[in-house]
């Protein structure tokens, strides 16, 4: 799945379209799912290299790859650097925190999501 989405961000870029936050949430999407680390970690330099804005959705999506793909601490950097927070932002967290045995840091951040709502 993730050769086909970068396939086609790839073909994308040769024909001119310039990728917008839907095109970078698809392709790091991709890479959660199938583990690819090294392409999201690719896609994640793009988007701050040609300044693509990385709103509530692609941060998401960063947070759920970094986390899916064994970078924990990466997906909580980018978590916390997350100036508005949704549900789905924050199950991201919890679910990345579960998946890595974290359990106290997912009950915290649930407490955090329930103080912030």
């Amino acid at each position: 799945m993730v050769n086909e989405a970068f396939g086609l961000f790839r073909e994308m870029q040769k024909a001119g379209v310039d990728p917008d936050e839907v095109t970078m949430v698809s392709v790091i999407s991709a890479c959660a799912m199938s583990g690819a680390l090294d392409v999201g970690r690719w896609v994640h330099a793009y988007i701050e290299k040609k300044f693509i804005e990385n709103d509530l959705e692609v941060s998401t999506a960063l947070v759920n790859m970094y986390a899916k793909c064994g970078r924990i601490e990466k997906a909580r950097e980018i978590f916390e650097a997350m100036t508005v927070k949704d549900t789905k932002a924050w199950s991201s967290m919890m679910v990345g925190f579960a998946i890595h045995g974290l359990v106290d840091d997912a009950l915290m951040a649930f407490a955090r999501m329930e103080e912030a709502q």
